[in-house]
């Protein structure tokens, strides 16, 4: 294709210069991105127990400890990595992303100690900010604006369709792995090597993408520094919708780290006081974040053709709304293993998730320069770090002294308080 024409995937008109081929491309990061950053978490609890022999009473703050230092290490990367983006191009900065992504699943599972949890925590740390940043930017880059929407679903529905498959299927692989004669130990090792096998597939994949820099920043002798970079990102919360964006990412990335952080926690601690194998607790959890995903990926596409058709910050305030609804549902639950019980709930917790997350999206790709578009993504990213880095710490804190489900209710409070900024922001601009 020309540079300098336009061309379409199905319904979605695309940016200058993007081929099928990358956006295919694109598609299958999407499509493994959020079970990658959420699978090396699901299976902590199973690493606590099998290979550090760690008293379960004690999982919580440990895993808890864990997710807030990923988070510093997010927070003091994440805008790096997305002013590299802008500054290098989003292909190179990706490649890059996956190949630290791989070598962080493939030693995880081989610590011994916890000092060497949070040592090798830090690897996945870095693979997760690089990562993010460019799928929210490319995300921005590839459709135009009027097609936005519908892109943004495409993608969405793909992240959900790969955390169902990884939490449905991969979830399960301690188990094949221990009926093919593996004992513990190893089948949790080698459940850890396959996921790598597939973070290095991704890397080259990544070869796919469309070169060079972004979108209206293709002059290769004016590439800002990346501080400079960063404090464009900073500055341009002076557009009200982008601010709000950035206060929203707080709550939205709790969303997506409260149900591997603590549900699976709480499903497996539930399941060994009934008598579970970890093995059989942890398929049980792999289920119910696959329901939780499938719920988001069923919600994607609606919520991404809503988004091209009504003003965004509504979009926000109503995905909001039900984000909260779900998460305080989740968290007043009373038996946890109770099929009836707690698949409505995840349901519309998945809905609320997917929801918030595409909404944020959507509005910050509409008002952000394309210029400094990976610098406005990163900042963004590092709230939404900051979010996860709250309910890692705080969550852990509730979920030993408080009670399974009071993480949850904190998740379902932060977002009835962007709710209610959303409100607030489109009252001033009415009047």
């Amino acid at each position: 294709m020309n540079v300098a024409t336009t061309g379409s995937f199905g319904p979605v008109k695309l940016a200058a210069g993007v081929t099928t081929r990358h956006v295919l491309c694109y598609l299958f990061a999407a499509l493994i991105s959020i079970g990658m950053f959420t699978y090396l978490m699901s299976l902590t609890p199973y690493v606590l127990k099998v290979n550090l022999g760690i008293p379960e009473d004690q999982h919580g703050r440990v895993i808890g400890n864990l997710q807030f230092w990923q988070e510093i290490v997010v927070m003091v990367s994440i805008g790096w990595w997305g002013a590299l983006s802008d500054r290098i191009g989003r292909r190179n900065t990706y490649i890059l992303a996956w190949l630290v992504m791989a070598a962080a699943y493939g030693i995880y599972a081989f610590a011994t100690s916890i000092e060497g949890l949070f040592a090798l925590r830090t690897v996945f740390a870095l693979g997760v900010a690089a990562t993010t940043t460019n799928l929210s930017a490319l995300l921005a880059d590839y459709p135009l604006d009027q097609s936005r929407g519908k892109f943004t679903g495409m993608a969405f529905f793909l992240n959900g369709l790969g955390a169902a498959a990884f939490f449905g299927g991969l979830s399960q692989l301690p188990s094949v792995y221990q009926a093919q004669g593996a004992d513990e130990l190893w089948a949790g090792r080698y459940a850890y090597l396959t996921v790598a096998a597939i973070a290095f597939v991704a890397a080259i994949v990544m070869t796919g993408l469309k070169p060079g820099r972004p979108e209206e920043a293709t002059d290769q002798e004016a590439r800002p520094p990346l501080l400079e970079l960063a404090r464009k990102g900073l500055a341009a919360a002076s557009n009200k919708r982008i601010g709000l964006s950035y206060i929203a990412a707080f709550a939205a990335r709790a969303d997506m780290a409260i149900v591997t952080l603590f549900m699976i926690l709480w499903v497996v601690q539930a399941g060994s006081a009934a008598g579970m194998t970890a093995a059989q607790a942890q398929g049980r959890a792999g289920i119910y974040v696959a329901v939780y995903s499938l719920a988001a990926l069923v919600c994607a596409p609606v919520i991404g053709f809503v988004a091209d058709k009504i003003d965004r910050l509504a979009l926000t305030i109503g995905a909001f709304a039900m984000a909260a609804l779900g998460y305080a549902w989740l968290g007043v639950s009373t038996d946890v293993l109770s099929f009836g019980g707690m698949i409505p709930a995840l349901v519309l917790a998945g809905f609320g998730q997917s929801s918030v997350a595409m909404a944020i999206t959507v509005l910050l790709a509409q008002q952000c320069p394309p210029d400094i578009r990976g610098s406005v993504f990163g900042v963004q990213s590092f709230f939404g770090a900051v979010g996860i880095l709250a309910i890692s710490w705080g969550g852990g804190q509730l979920f030993d002294l408080v009670a399974p489900g009071a993480p949850f209710i904190a998740v379902a409070v932060a977002n009835a308080i962007v709710l209610c900024c959303g409100l607030a922001l489109r009252t001033q601009e009415r009047s």
